[in-house]
């Protein structure tokens, strides 16, 4: 499991030291990140296409706790074709995933542009 922290820069001179001390306890129940690839999974199966598939879920620690979730484009034959065009989001602590209306439609679009220059290189 990767664990990814968001940072802000501060604005008093912070910047000029090399280094910063980090301490991390987090006592959360969160989702595991396989609930959250099979909740993506789910998603892109029945909203935007077979061909894709949920990659290795990162969590995202900020304010929320939320799974990062690449999306990959898949070949039947050749395995995975696109490892990140785009990222669903999960909220930890609920399961459920983050998707904007527009999101299968821009999903959609990527793989047919991705289609198209893979189609032009091969012929």
């Amino acid at each position: 499991m990767t664990i990814v922290l968001r940072t802000t820069q501060s604005g008093n001179g912070a910047a000029t030291q090399p280094f910063t001390d980090v301490m991390i306890h987090i006592s959360a129940r969160v989702v595991t990140a396989d609930q959250a690839r099979r909740t993506v999974n789910g998603w892109l199966c029945l909203e935007v296409g077979d061909r894709l598939q949920a990659g290795e879920p990162e969590l995202l620690v900020g304010e929320q706790l939320l799974w990062r979730v690449p999306v990959q484009w898949t070949s039947p034959t050749q395995g995975v074709l696109a490892a990140n065009i785009d990222q669903v989001l999960v909220d930890g602590a609920t399961g459920k995933a983050i998707i904007s209306l527009t999101q299968a439609q821009e999903l959609q679009t990527r793989v047919e542009t991705l289609a198209r220059s893979l189609h032009a290189t091969t012929a």
